[in-house]
C-alpha cells in the first residue's frame, strides 16, 4: 500500500477563515509654506539697532596662545578650566535624509474616541500654534562646541544628579545642535505645526556681558536653524532665557539663575537686542523668560523677580518702539509649589482664599504688574516684607501690557486648603515649613487621588482643566489669549522598559487628548481665548541633571542617537486635525 503524502503546514485552514488586517494607514507630511510671512524689516536694515557689536569664533585647542586678547582663545579656555565635559560623537552638521514610511505607519487606534459626542463639530481657532517644545540646555549637546560659553547650569548641576534614575550631564543630551535637521524633518513628516525652541545666551555671548564678542558660529547656527523650520512649512516660536544665564552672573547673586546680579539687566538686553535684530523678520511669537518664578521655590527668592520683570519689559519696549514687528511677546509662568492651586472645597471661602493666596505666592507677584499693571498682591508683601518684590506707579505703567497673551507651563494641579493651626501662627514664624505662603496641599479630595500619577509629582489634571483656563482668562485677561507653553507626560518608570514597550504606552495620550479636548469646550462654551498648545517635549532629552523622566512624543537611543516616535505623538497630530 503507498503512503499517504505528509500534509503541507502552511495550507490555510479549512476551520476558519482569517480575515484580512485593516488597511494600514500613514501619517501626512506638512505641505510645503506657500508664502513666506515676515514680522519686522530684514537684519541689514536692523543692525544698528544692537549698538557697536564684534563678532569673533572660538576653538577648543590645546595650547591657545593669544593670552594678549581680552576674549581670545586664551580667555575662552579658562572659562571652561572648572568643568570637566564630554566632545559630542561629531562636529558637524547632519543632512537630513527621509523618514521610512514604515515609522509613519499610524499605530492602532484607541479602542474609545475622547471627544466624541461633545466636540465633533468644535475646532481651534484657525491660527492655533500646536506642536511640540525644547530647550536649549536639554536638548543642544555640544555645550563646548563652535564657542559656546558656560552657563550656571554647568556650575550647579554639572555632571548630574547622583543616585537619580538615568543621572548624567547635558554635555551631548539628544545632539540638536548638530541633528536639528533631522529633528525638524521628523516632526514635519508626521504634520506638527510648530517648533518651540530657545537660543542659547551663553552660545550668542560666550562670555555674557556687554562688549564681549558676539559667536558668529552661533547667530548662523540659529539663523539656518529657523529657516529650516520655515523651510518646513513649520512655525517657529523662540525663548530667549530657558535657564542657561552664562556664568558671569552668578558671582554674589542669590538667584539661581542670577536674576538679582546688578548687571543682569542691562546684559539681558544686549543679548536680546543682537537675537532681535537678527531673527524678528521671521520669527512671530517670543518669550523673554522660561519659569522665572521658579526662584521663588529653588531658592525662597521673589525679590530676584523684579530684574526679570525689568529685563523682559525693557525688551519688549526695544522691540515695539525700535524694532517695530508685529511678532507677540510673553514670559512663561510655571506653576511652583506642587502644581496649580485648586481650593479643595470650591464652596468654602476659606479654601478659596487659601486658593488664591497660594496663586498670589507662585505667580501672581510677576504677573500682577505685567497683566495687570497693578502692584504685587499685599499678601506676598505683608509676608515677606523688604524680601517682597515692589514697583512705582512710573515702573507699573511701563511695564504693564508688555505680554501679548498668557503664557503659563502647565503640568498637574492639587487641591488648598487652610492649616488646621491656621495661617496666622504660621505667618508668626518664618521657621514654619509651610512660610510664607501658610497653606496646606493635598492630593486626595473624596477619598480619591486627584488623577492618574506620572513619574514624579505628576497627576492628570484634565477634568479641572476647564475652571483652570476660565480663572486665568477672567483674572489675566489679554488680547490674545492663552498659550499652554509646555504641558506634558512622563511615563510612570519608563526608563525601565524596552523601546517597543514605550513607545505602544498609552499614558501621554490619555494625559494630551482629554486636555486638548478640555480647552475645544473652553473655547466654545466659555468662550475662552487660546494662543497656542505646546507639547513637553519633541524627544526624550536631559531633564536638569537625569535621563529618567522620559517626557518625549519620540524616544531617542543615547548610544546611536537615533529617534523613534511613540503613539501618543500620532494621537495628538490626529486629533488636532480631525478639529482643525
Amino acid at each position: 500500500m503507498a503512503a499517504t503524502p505528509c500534509s503541507s503546514g502552511n495550507l490555510p485552514s479549512s476551520k476558519f477563515s482569517w480575515p484580512p488586517y485593516a488597511d494600514l494607514e500613514y501619517a501626512t507630511a506638512l505641505p510645503k509654506p506657500s508664502a513666506a510671512v515676515t514680522y519686522a524689516l530684514p537684519y541689514s536694515e536692523l543692525a544698528s539697532l544692537a549698538g557697536p557689536q564684534t563678532t569673533t569664533t572660538w576653538a577648543s585647542v590645546a595650547s591657545p596662545t593669544d593670552s594678549d586678547t581680552n576674549f581670545g582663545n586664551v580667555a575662552w579656555s579658562s572659562l571652561w578650566e572648572p568643568f570637566s565635559v564630554d566632545p559630542p560623537p561629531f562636529t558637524t552638521t547632519a543632512s537630513p535624509t527621509p523618514v521610512p514610511s514604515a515609522e509613519l505607519v499610524k499605530p492602532t487606534p484607541l479602542p474609545f474616541c475622547i471627544g466624541r459626542g461633545e466636540t465633533d463639530g468644535y475646532r481651534f481657532p484657525e491660527d492655533f500654534e500646536w506642536g511640540f517644545t525644547g530647550a536649549a540646555m536639554q536638548v543642544e549637546g555640544a555645550i563646548k562646541t563652535e564657542g559656546r560659553g558656560p552657563s550656571v547650569i554647568e556650575a550647579e548641576i554639572g555632571r548630574g544628579r547622583e543616585g537619580v534614575p538615568g543621572a548624567g550631564p547635558p554635555d551631548i543630551a539628544v545632539l540638536n545642535y548638530f541633528l536639528y535637521k533631522q529633528d525638524i524633518a521628523r516632526l514635519a513628516a508626521i504634520g506638527v505645526k510648530s517648533y518651540s525652541f530657545s537660543i542659547s545666551w551663553s552660545r550668542i555671548l560666550p562670555f555674557g556681558t556687554p562688549g564681549s564678542p558676539v559667536n558668529q558660529e552661533a547667530i548662523d547656527h540659529y539663523d539656518d536653524l529657523i529657516n529650516t523650520v520655515l523651510d518646513y512649512g513649520m512655525k517657529p516660536l523662540v525663548t530667549l532665557h530657558h535657564f542657561d544665564t552664562p556664568l558671569y552672573y552668578l558671582a554674589g547673586s542669590t538667584s539661581w539663575q542670577g536674576y538679582d546680579h546688578p548687571e543682569f539687566v542691562d546684559g539681558f538686553l544686549n543679548y536680546a537686542k543682537i537675537v532681535l535684530t537678527h531673527y524678528s523678520d521671521r520669527v512671530g511669537t517670543w518669550i523673554t523668560f522660561n519659569e522665572p518664578n521658579i526662584d521663588s521655590t529653588t531658592m525662597k527668592n521673589w525679590l530676584s523677580s523684579y530684574s526679570v520683570v525689568m529685563a523682559h519689559a525693557k525688551t519688549v519696549h526695544f522691540y515695539r518702539e525700535q524694532i517695530k514687528g508685529s511678532g507677540k511677546w510673553s514670559l512663561k509662568l510655571a506653576m511652583p509649589n506642587g502644581g496649580f492651586p485648586l481650593p479643595l472645597d470650591p464652596q468654602d471661602p476659606d479654601d478659596v482664599a487659601a486658593s488664591e493666596r497660594h496663586v498670589d505666592f507662585a505667580f501672581g507677584y510677576m504677573a500682577n504688574p505685567i497683566y495687570l499693571g497693578v502692584q504685587v498682591p499685599s499678601s506676598v508683601i505683608e509676608a515677606l516684607g523688604s524680601r517682597a518684590p515692589s514697583y512705582t506707579e512710573e515702573e507699573l505703567q511701563y511695564v504693564n501690557g508688555t505680554a501679548d497673551f498668557f503664557a503659563i507651563d502647565f503640568y498637574t494641579a492639587v487641591y488648598v486648603t487652610t492649616l488646621e493651626s491656621g495661617i496666622d501662627s504660621c505667618l508668626q514664624n518664618s521657621t514654619d515649613v509651610n512660610f510664607p505662603i501658610c497653606t496646606n496641599i493635598t492630593t486626595v479630595r473624596a477619598n480619591w487621588q486627584i488623577g492618574a500619577q506620572a513619574n514624579g509629582l505628576l497627576w492628570t489634571w484634565y477634568q479641572h482643566a476647564r475652571v483652570m483656563f476660565r480663572y486665568l482668562s477672567t483674572t489675566y485677561p489679554t488680547t490674545d489669549g492663552i498659550t499652554i507653553a509646555e504641558f506634558g507626560w512622563p511615563n510612570f518608570h519608563e526608563y525601565e522598559m524596552t523601546e517597543d514597550r514605550a513607545r505602544a504606552e498609552l499614558g501621554a495620550t490619555l494625559f494630551y487628548v482629554p486636555i486638548l479636548n478640555e480647552m475645544l469646550k473652553s473655547v466654545h462654551e466659555d468662550g475662552v481665548k487660546f494662543k497656542g498648545a505646546l507639547g513637553w517635549t519633541y524627544v526624550d532629552n536631559w531633564e536638569w541633571g537625569e535621563y529618567g523622566d522620559r517626557y518625549g512624543v519620540q524616544a531617542f537611543n543615547n548610544e546611536t542617537l537615533e529617534r523613534s516616535y511613540k503613539r501618543a505623538i500620532f494621537d495628538i497630530v490626529d486629533f488636532v486635525n480631525a478639529h482643525t
